[in-house]
């Protein structure tokens, strides 16, 4: 008798374990409107049914059926879309506004403060090492509570061809999930990686597997970069408009287009008190302690006499020219803000970011496309971007519907990734 007693306890606690995890039972989310990622019309009085930390179904009420016992969380009024993707951010390198912290903790910690602001995945573009690997999303595709992890190792640099290689292979060996080089003389100031070492570095890449993506600011270096084969344009063209001849080379190349407007913003906008200082969106992760150096007026003028800062300030509406000109011309658009480098405020960004891709011109339906759909398709993140059956139930449940104002992705309610809230 005791052991029956004891086994039927021990069935309740598992059914009452099962039932109080969003991994274990269903979870129903209904009434709200959902936005799916894919840009096609939202789901009004939709149900998302969650499983496993997969999405099971979604549709309006009375299509989805929900299982018997399932967790039913009315969230009647609100908005739900898919979890951001930044497509081009770095992890593990900042603590606040300084550099030079990477280990795993400091990882972990600023895939925390993503998860956070509602970015549930993250592609580090470089600067990636040993510690990051283990944090892999496609080692840790159960985590909660911080933004899934891919990584691309070293920026790939040499002096020659078979030095560049060389990083190539040990990226290769370390685990990564994309690679990335740069084509840059930072405004005259430093070589460039010629076309003669970066093509070779391109076909290596391709042929282990892997896309490259190619940090660049001139439109010619564009070019040379599309027929050399990159798969994705990491920064926006800045020095002049963008051509028909370019437009048609992006398309016949298949290559996608990442703007990262914030890192022109964050070259110039510390020459004063910077306005977001006194969001209290801002506020919720950057105290008060953490900006203060940024506000010595000292560093300000420095900032404020920077050819660097005046000549990028200079160009960023060349770059907002062109974002508007590749959407209008079906370019995939990959969001992606270099967030995670020093004063670029990993998190807060992407929020900036989609306000000033508005400003750009683009709609809020497009800009959470780039910021859903393209970055999973363009990137090859398997089962993110979208809510669909059998993706990962990475999403936002919002106060207010960003389809009328893409500032509201800041009202956020909640953050779920693996189906599992994130804690805020």
């Amino acid at each position: 008798m005791i052991k029956i007693s004891f086994l039927l306890l021990s069935v309740i606690l598992l059914h009452i374990t099962l039932n109080s995890n969003g991994q274990q039972a269903y979870t129903a989310f209904t009434g709200a409107t959902i936005i799916d990622g894919t840009g096609n019309q939202p789901v009004t009085n939709g149900t998302l049914l969650v499983q496993h930390g997969r999405i099971i179904a979604i549709g309006k009420a009375g299509e989805v059926k929900i299982p018997q016992g399932a967790v039913v969380k009315n969230v009647q009024g609100k908005t739900i879309m898919p979890g951001i993707i930044n497509g081009h951010g770095h992890v593990g390198e900042s603590k606040g506004i300084d550099g030079g912290h990477y280990n795993y903790a400091n990882i972990v910690d600023n895939l925390a403060i993503y998860a956070r602001y509602g970015i549930t995945s993250v592609v580090s573009l470089g600067g990636d090492k040993k510690e990051a690997e283990p944090l892999r999303a496609i080692h840790d595709s159960a985590a909660t509570g911080r933004a899934r992890l891919f990584i691309a190792g070293e920026i790939i640099n040499g002096n020659n061809v078979q030095e560049a290689l060389t990083v190539v292979d040990a990226n290769n060996s370390m685990g990564v999930d994309i690679m990335k080089i740069r084509v840059d003389d930072q405004l005259g100031t430093s070589p460039k990686m010629p076309a003669a070492i970066y093509w070779p570095v391109i076909r290596r890449a391709h042929a282990l597997g892997y896309k490259i993506a190619s940090h660049l600011y001139y439109l010619e270096d564009a070019r040379d970069l599309l027929n050399a084969g990159t798969d994705m344009l990491a920064h926006s063209v800045r020095d002049k408009p963008v051509d028909d001849a370019f437009i048609a080379l992006l398309k016949v190349k298949k290559a996608s287009y990442c703007p990262t407007l914030t890192r022109e913003l964050s070259t110039f906008v510390y020459g004063d008190t910077a306005a977001f200082f006194a969001d209290p969106f801002f506020q919720k992760e950057y105290a008060a302690a953490i900006i203060q150096p940024l506000l010595n007026p000292a560093r300000q003028q420095q900032i404020r006499n920077s050819k660097a800062a005046i000549t990028y300030k200079q160009q960023l509406p060349v770059a907002l020219a062109n974002l508007k000109k590749l959407q209008d011309n079906d370019i995939p658009i990959v969001f992606g803000t270099d967030s995670g480098v020093p004063t670029r405020f990993m998190g807060y960004f992407e929020h900036v970011e989609m306000q000033m891709m508005a400003e750009a011109g683009l709609t809020p339906i497009q800009i959470i496309v780039s910021a859903t759909k393209n970055a999973a398709e363009n990137l090859g993140l398997k089962g993110l971007g979208m809510l669909a059956p059998g993706n990962w139930a990475d999403f936002l449940v919002l106060d207010a519907n960003p389809l009328d104002d893409i500032k509201n992705t800041k009202q956020i309610a909640a953050v779920y990734v693996n189906g599992v809230e994130v804690k805020r």
